[in-house]
């Protein structure tokens, strides 16, 4: 059933961004629609499955097309993402800004960005697109504390965590919410719903951090060892820090992170146990999440949610 629905969201973006008047449209276009893994526009159609309305054809309508906005919203935070970490492929195509230039790239972003608040402004409460612009405060601020913190490797747990909750578990927080506000599920019932997110999205960051130190590009279909590169301090280099400062810190810095020294501090950290430790914490956030999802009512929702919230714990990519 959420596979229909999702196919039904991905048309929507596809109608959405084809607009000949913008000269990226379908390059834009190309990066939304490239296999991404459709998971925030997911947890609205499961969000509002726990709701009074969304079962007529209008509502599953409605609500689609705020699934497809928050899509677009990641999308185009991670094309920004890219130039600011100067990454060369995303989901297995080269990005845009290797293709058409920095301005150009940031540009396509904002244009996401402005299609996405149509569809918010059109099809969504004054409530969501409230919610809405607070996540992106949100983003934002998360995305000047990480670049302020390159290169300093700064070992803070508390600072790691407080940034990846602005950037990734606000969006998973915010997709669960606003499905069930916008069917009317009720107030305790949505709460719930917005604290598994929360920890859903802490849960899946860690372990996209993880897979940087140990998976391979064609799994990942980016750069492997790309946040070390770009002189980001994710939880496994922090856990490694700890355990053995001096053999990794003569390796990091802008200077030196050459493929040869990514190599050696891939090694060094997987040596340390850091990558078990951090999964350790992952498997925290995610028994957080599953603790509020079997207190949910029994419904198709649910038994989705509690899939997929499994299956993020052990993905590959």
């Amino acid at each position: 059933m959420i596979g229909k629905r999702l196919a039904d969201v991905e048309a929507i973006l596809a109608e959405t961004l084809s607009d000949s008047s913008y000269p990226l449209a379908a390059e834009t276009k190309e990066i939304v629609l490239s296999g991404g893994k459709m998971l925030r526009p997911a947890f609205v159609l499961m969000g509002a499955g726990f709701g009074k309305q969304g079962k007529k054809s209008g509502d599953r309508d409605r609500i689609n097309h705020i699934a497809a906005s928050i899509e677009m919203i990641h999308t185009a935070s991670l094309i920004h993402d890219d130039v600011l970490d100067r990454a060369d492929i995303r989901r297995g195509v080269p990005t845009l800004h290797t293709r058409f230039g920095v301005t150009n790239a940031i540009l396509a972003g904002d244009w996401l960005f402005s299609r996405s608040f149509r569809l918010v402004a059109d099809y969504a409460d004054n409530k969501s697109a409230r919610m809405l612009a607070r996540f992106m405060g949100s983003v934002c601020s998360a995305e000047i504390h990480q670049d302020l913190s390159k290169f300093r490797y700064a070992t803070s747990r508390r600072g790691y965590l407080r940034t990846i909750a602005g950037k990734t578990a606000a969006l998973f927080s915010l997709s669960l919410h606003v499905g069930a506000s916008e069917a009317k599920a009720g107030a305790t019932l949505t709460q719930a719903l917005r604290r598994a997110g929360y920890d859903i999205g802490m849960a899946f960051q860690i372990i996209d951090d993880i897979l940087d130190y140990e998976s391979d590009d064609k799994t990942l279909r980016k750069p492997v060892g790309n946040d070390i590169k770009e002189g980001l301090c994710t939880l496994p280099l922090i856990f490694a820090m700890k355990r053995d400062e001096a053999a990794l810190r003569p390796l990091l810095g802008k200077e030196g992170m050459n493929d040869e020294n990514v190599a050696r501090v891939l090694k060094i950290v997987s040596d340390t146990g850091a990558l078990e430790h951090a999964r350790s914490v992952a498997r925290h956030f995610t028994a957080r999440a599953l603790k509020e999802i079997d207190m949910l009512p029994p419904c198709a929702a649910r038994d989705d949610l509690l899939s997929i919230t499994q299956k993020l714990l052990t993905r590959t990519y």
